[in-house]
């Protein structure tokens, strides 16, 4: 599997599946979850209401597929890399990244863009949670050809690449977003992660 990094919008990313760093009830307020509502549209969070339906919570460590909406990817998939207190894990991200991978490939999709689990509203540190996240990828059985690490934080990008060539043993490249936030946003798109 390629690794590769992309600095910007999670929903910019060139991947077939798009992931979402999300908490057990699907809120897509904060970070990835909210641009994937926002640029998608109605239909994503239509269909995460499905998902929950006649149910509290979704397990932690889990990923569940939605339409991607008004996105041109094929399918949004839903990490849910946070506890019901909001408390993420090495063990979580793990989950969330094997599951992400296997409901990518049952879908069809070759390529796969993903935030870093957990940094956002969990609050987990960004080199654990991407150092857990290059370890399953590279770990993990799978025939997805290319998984996408998204950040939308300049200052991370180098530790980021440091850890993908260590677990991967391959040059990393690094590709930036040419688009550019619409002011107004900055709430919506904040945190290094996602939620």
């Amino acid at each position: 599997m390629k690794f590769s990094i992309f600095v910007g919008d999670i929903a910019d990313a060139p991947a077939e599946a798009l992931c979402t760093s999300t908490n057990p009830r699907l809120s897509l307020i904060m970070g990835s979850g909210a641009s994937i509502r926002r640029r998608g549209g109605p239909a994503v969070m239509r269909a995460c209401e499905a998902l929950l339906a006649g149910r509290t919570n979704l397990p932690p460590g889990t990923a569940h597929p939605t339409t991607a909406g008004a996105l041109p990817a094929k399918v949004a998939i839903h990490c849910i890399a946070s506890d019901a207190a909001h408390r993420s894990s090495e063990a979580i991200v793990r989950s969330c990244v094997a599951s992400a991978l296997a409901c990518a490939h049952a879908l069809g999709c070759a390529s796969v863009a993903a935030p870093i689990f957990g940094t956002g509203h969990a609050r987990l540190r960004f080199a654990t949670a991407a150092e857990a996240m290059a370890q399953s990828a590279a770990e993990t059985p799978s025939p997805i050809e290319h998984l996408i690490f998204v950040t939308n934080d300049e200052e991370n990008v180098a530790t980021l690449r440091a850890i993908l060539e260590t677990a991967a043993g391959q040059t990393i490249h690094i590709e930036r977003s040419q688009k550019v936030e619409p002011e107004g946003d900055s709430f919506w798109s904040f945190s290094p992660g996602m939620d």
